[in-house]
C-alpha cells in the first residue's frame, strides 16, 4: 500500500456537536472513530441522535462544537472537493436529461465540461445500469431509477469518500433492497470510503465492512462492530445464521440499551 493510500481515511477524535451557540444540549458528544480507505462504514441509531449530524460534520459543512473531525490528516474546516455527498432524495433537476443532470456539478464550478468529461458520465451511468436512460428526463425515471443517477452524479467528480444520507429511505421496501444489491456493485467496481446512514439495520449489515451503532441524543458509540461475512454478499446473505446474529446484537443496543 502507498503511502497516499495509507493516509487516505476520516478521523473523528472526541466529536461533539451542539446547535445553541448560546449552549444548550449535545446533538452528539463524544464520537471516536477511524474510516480507512474504501472501507464501508453504515451508521445506525434511533431518529434523532446525530447521525446526519456526523456526515455533515465530515463534508464540511458544519464544523464540531468540540474535538476535531480530519480528512487526510488534515482538520475539516470547510466543504472539500474529494467529498462526495448522495442524500436522502436525489434532487434531479426536471429540466436537464438525466446525462445533463450527472455532468451538472462540473458545468455548476467550472462553468463548463468536456467531451471526456461526457464519456465519464456515460461509464458511469452504464456501471449504474442507466446508459438507455441517459437522455431520458427525470420524470420519466422511477424512484430507485432516479437515486443510482444521484448516486452517479456524486461519482462524477471522483471522490475519494461518499457520504451517504439514507439514500434509499424514500423507496419502497422491494426497490429499497434492489438498490442495496446495486450500492453493492457500483462500490465493487469504483471503491470509495462510504460513511453511510441509515434507519435500516439490515441494510446496514448487508452493506458495510463495519456498523456504528448510536444512543439515543446525545449520541455517542454504543458499539462499532465488525461485519465478518464474505463479500460478495447477495440475497442469499440475508438468509445465513451470521446475519441474524448481527442484526440481533444492533437491534438490541437500539431497543435495550439499559441492558449494555
Amino acid at each position: 500500500m502507498t503511502q497516499a493510500a495509507d493516509r487516505a481515511f476520516v478521523r473523528m477524535e472526541g466529536v461533539g456537536h451542539c446547535y445553541n451557540p448560546d449552549g444548550g444540549p449535545m446533538a452528539v458528544q463524544q464520537i471516536d472513530l477511524e474510516i480507512h480507505r474504501h472501507e464501508f462504514v453504515a451508521v445506525v441509531g434511533p431518529s434523532g441522535c446525530g447521525k446526519s449530524t456526523l456526515l455533515r460534520m465530515v463534508s464540511g459543512l458544519l464544523i464540531p462544537s468540540a474535538g476535531k473531525v480530519s480528512v487526510f490528516e488534515k482538520q475539516v474546516t470547510e466543504p472539500r472537493d474529494d467529498v462526495g455527498i448522495v442524500f436522502q432524495k436525489p434532487t434531479l433537476l426536471p429540466w436537464l436529461s438525466i446525462r445533463k443532470n450527472v455532468l451538472f456539478p462540473l458545468k455548476h464550478k467550472f462553468g463548463r465540461y468536456s467531451a471526456k468529461d461526457e464519456k465519464r458520465a456515460d461509464e458511469l451511468l452504464a456501471m449504474a445500469g442507466l446508459a438507455q436512460f441517459a437522455d431520458h428526463m427525470p420524470d420519466e425515471l422511477s424512484g430507485g431509477m432516479q437515486q443510482r443517477a444521484g448516486i452517479v452524479r456524486a461519482l462524477l467528480l471522483n471522490p475519494d469518500i461518499l457520504l451517504m444520507d439514507e439514500p434509499f429511505s424514500a423507496l419502497d421496501a422491494m426497490t429499497r433492497e434492489q438498490m442495496g444489491f446495486d450500492l453493492l456493485r457500483i462500490w465493487s467496481e469504483n471503491p470509495k470510503t462510504v460513511l453511510f446512514i441509515t434507519h435500516s439495520i439490515s441494510e446496514a449489515v448487508l452493506l458495510a465492512d463495519r456498523v456504528l451503532v448510536m444512543s439515543q441524543r446525545p449520541g455517542t458509540v454504543l458499539d462499532l462492530i465488525d461485519i465478518d461475512i464474505p463479500r460478495p454478499r447477495s440475497e442469499q446473505t440475508i438468509q445465513t445464521p451470521e446475519f441474524a446474529e448481527l442484526t440481533a446484537r444492533i437491534r438490541k443496543h437500539i431497543y435495550e440499551p439499559e441492558a449494555h
